[in-house]
């Protein structure tokens, strides 16, 4: 009997707590407003035929939570100055218990999610999801790509190598060609002429704090306007005409929790392990500490600004604005403006000709520009071909001018070394120059030629002759060529 009372008793007390906890969790969801908020978020139907590009848009935002995360506690051991931040790097990838896993999760996912936002935006373009009454939520996806990139630009910055100083340096120097404003952005980027701790301070502060509360707030903004207006698919579900048959529903209803939910979610644990796999195999570039003097050093970007890197080659000199300034802020104006410009009705690729030709074309531009760009940032200048004789005492200080003077970023000899800026140095003989004219030639190139990009140099005499000597010796007729390295050519030194 006993037995069966303590039994019936810590059954009512079961019941009691339950029907407590359920009490508790009603009156929880009527204060965070469960029936009339989140429940309709979370169980609201979207278009049946939704696919799984519809997933990117998730997919960003879990990735930026994923950077976010990872960036908070690699801010817990990064020093922002100059003789630090190096060394604390070094510290996360050495030191810190799983702090390589921590910061290859960020660098690589740093590629992943503008690779995500550039998707996810194309996607919606192709399919022409950017139309009335969603021109604002297509602006608001362009702004954040922007802050995006911008994460991305202040973030390279941060290791303080040779590849974060320089391209800082050459990307800072852009707004410049900006008439009135450009010197003092360029100062205001800076915190003051130069590269300095007060630039990595800035930078740290807008990549660390400012940038992500502002997508924050973009993100927020942009997921209300989604939820007014539907994702892509939802408008060809609501506009039937009168007297046309309602279209079936599904059987099996597509809501966001929790069929999309789980798509979403397989999609972001595929993109993880890939950039865990990459963490674990993969290599992060690792260059010397800023301020190393490396003097055939050539500066490059991420790989999404290589294509900018590569424009600003197309127009040297004063037409310099054009590739750096002109052309980003007419594609970035055509961004904002395509809602408006392409107001036809009609979605979907196969109906959209037009767009679809456009945006391949800027995709293929940018990916060529991109891979010469790749192409271009090949080191240059370790070997140089020479005639395989003894050269003379003029050629041999002609050689080491060559090479001291960065000649060969610009010129090949015999198809082999610089970039093709500059003309191959092999047919100088075969084009009747005399060594008097590539003296005048190199000591200032326009009073030779108005449309010549090359930069002077006023050199003494002694070593324009000298270094027009060593021109004249690549001649092809002469004979054969050998090549020397800094490491094995004396000549390189004299």
């Amino acid at each position: 009997m006993s037995d069966r009372a303590n039994g019936n008793g810590e059954g009512s007390e079961a019941r009691a707590f339950t029907k407590r906890a359920g009490g508790f969790l009603r009156a929880a969801r009527g204060r965070v407003g469960w029936e009339e908020e989140i429940r309709p978020f979370l169980y609201k139907d979207l278009p049946p035929k939704t696919g799984w590009a519809a997933t990117l848009g998730s997919l960003c935002v879990v990735l930026f939570v994923t950077m976010f995360v990872s960036g908070v506690f690699l801010a817990m051991y990064y020093n922002p100055s100059p003789d630090k931040a190096y060394q604390a790097i070094d510290y996360i990838m050495n030191d810190l218990p799983w702090g390589w896993l921590l910061r290859g999760i960020h660098h690589w996912g740093a590629s992943a999610m503008v690779i995500a936002v550039f998707l996810h935006m194309m996607s919606n373009f192709f399919s022409g999801t950017y139309k009335a009454p969603r021109e604002v939520t297509w602006i608001s996806g362009v702004v954040m790509f922007l802050i995006v990139l911008g994460l991305g630009f202040t973030g390279y910055l941060l290791p303080w190598d040779l590849k974060a100083y320089w391209a800082t340096t050459v990307s800072t120097n852009i707004p410049k060609d900006l008439p009135l404003v450009g010197g003092f952005i360029s100062r205001l980027m800076l915190g003051g002429t130069s590269i300095s701790g007060a630039t990595l301070t800035r930078f740290y502060a807008v990549h660390a704090m400012l940038l992500p509360a502002v997508l924050v707030g973009f993100i927020g903004f942009h997921i209300y306007l989604v939820r007014v207006h539907g994702i892509s698919g939802e408008m060809a579900e609501e506009g039937n005409a009168e007297g046309a048959e309602k279209p079936v529903k599904a059987s099996r209803p597509y809501r966001f929790y929790p069929e999309h939910a789980w798509r979403s979610s397989l999609v972001f644990i595929a993109v993880l392990m890939i950039l865990v796999g990459l963490s674990v195999y993969g290599h992060i570039p690792r260059e010397q500490v800023a301020g190393t003097l490396v003097e055939d050093y050539l500066p490059r970007p991420e790989w999404y600004y290589m294509w900018l890197f590569q424009l600003l080659t197309l127009f040297p000199g004063k037409y310099e604005a054009v590739g750096s300034l002109l052309v980003p802020f007419l594609g970035v104006a055509l961004l904002f403006a395509v809602p408006f410009i392409t107001r036809r009705s009609g979605t979907g690729v196969r109906n959209r000709p037009l767009p679809l030709a456009i945006g391949v074309t800027a995709i293929v531009g940018v990916g060529y520009l991109t891979l010469m760009g790749f192409a271009g940032a090949k080191p240059y200048g370790q070997t140089i071909l020479v005639p395989d004789r003894a050269l003379s005492l003029s050629e041999q200080r002609g050689l080491y001018l060559y090479a001291d003077r960065q000649c060969s970023y610009c010129h090949q000899i015999n198809g082999t070394g610089g970039h093709r800026v500059g003309p191959d140095l092999t047919n100088e003989v075969a084009k009747h120059r005399s060594l008097d004219y590539l003296k005048r030639y190199i000591k200032n190139p326009l009073d030779m030629n108005s449309t010549s990009v090359m930069p002077k140099y006023d050199l003494p005499d002694g070593d324009l002759a000298a270094l027009a000597d060593f021109i004249l010796s690549l001649d092809r007729s002469e004979g054969p060529m050998k090549t020397v390295t800094r490491e094995t050519g004396d000549e390189f030194t004299k």
